[in-house]
């Protein structure tokens, strides 16, 4: 984690890091080792599936971590949820992530309950409320939300206005004028993830690549027909830091360091890492190996440290 760390600081040039996670033992341990790194923490607790009660003491729990880290001079921000429209139970029909995203693009179908205790997005900026007063009682520092592009988010509570910001093929030519709206807030406005996975075409699916995967035989590769391809991915990357400077953004996390959930491999036809996000291959023996994109990513932020 050390080594991930400094990489991030030092050879990535980043000057902030967003740790997520559902464990408050390890977001804690991370978050310290990165203050000591220099970076600045968003800390970012996730708990994909929980319902509102387990979020909120989630939210609780890591704001304790984010008051101490604060107190003892570090550069804290929380991020009380990410897309908690579709990662949280509750808010919107479906048992799992997947079930409430295909809810979320056809809302006549939700059962009547889900509109009883008022309007839909209502309950959803009061649960965002109640999870701002919550942090506040552990923490004094900025508080934001990774909000998903299609949340109508209530941003008075935060003191930082925050989307995860990808671009795929719906949204290529509107994606600046969406983040530039975003100013009217009067807040400073982050993209709180971008990214893009490896292969020819990756970038028209944005944030759902990682879901091209084929499970048929009881195993896990890519679909077939996905080329591999990091020239793509460093490309994209590349140019949407380019984007997010010419909307006045005032950060952007890339998604993401490492995805030893999509190991690399040798044979493409098993190489779940084209269809990861990772500026690193993680290959199974724990090894990792830096990507195009870890070049591209590294030069865009040294160009503008300097």
């Amino acid at each position: 984690m050390r080594q991930e760390l400094a990489a991030i600081a030092d050879e990535l040039h980043c000057t902030a890091v967003r740790i997520t996670g559902d464990d408050v033992t390890r977001l804690r341990l991370a978050a310290e080792t990165a203050t000591g790194l220099g970076l600045a923490v968003w800390i970012s607790p996730m708990l994909p599936n929980a319902d509102e009660a387990t979020t909120l003491g989630a939210i609780a729990a890591a704001a304790e971590v984010a008051g101490d880290l604060h107190r003892a001079g570090g550069d804290v921000t929380l991020v009380v949820g990410c897309e908690l429209s579709a990662f949280m139970a509750g808010l919107v029909p479906g048992a799992d992530i997947a079930a409430r995203l295909a809810s979320l693009a056809d809302p006549m179908g939700w059962p009547p309950e889900f509109f009883a205790a008022g309007p839909p997005p209502v309950r959803f900026n009061r649960l965002l409320a109640t999870a701002v007063a919550t942090a506040r009682r552990h923490f004094a520092g900025p508080v934001t939300y990774a909000a998903g592009i299609w949340e109508d988010v209530d941003w008075t509570p935060f003191d930082i206005v925050a989307v995860d910001a990808y671009r795929d093929a719906t949204n290529a030519t509107t994606l600046q004028t969406a983040l530039e709206s975003l100013h009217q807030h009067g807040k400073p406005v982050v993209a709180a993830e971008f990214g893009c996975a490896t292969f020819t075409g990756a970038a028209d699916h944005g944030s759902l690549a990682w879901t091209l995967v084929d499970r048929s035989n009881g195993s896990r590769r890519p679909r077939p027909g996905l080329v591999r391809d990091e020239a793509a991915q460093a490309r994209e990357l590349a140019s949407m830091l380019d984007l997010f400077t010419a909307a006045g953004l005032a950060g952007a996390f890339v998604f993401t360091y490492v995805t030893p959930v999509y190991p690399a491999a040798d044979d493409p036809l098993d190489d779940l890492d084209t269809v990861g996000y990772g500026l690193v291959r993680s290959w199974p023996d724990g090894r990792t190996t830096p990507k195009a994109a870890f070049a591209a990513v590294a030069r865009a932020y040294s160009l503008r440290a300097g």
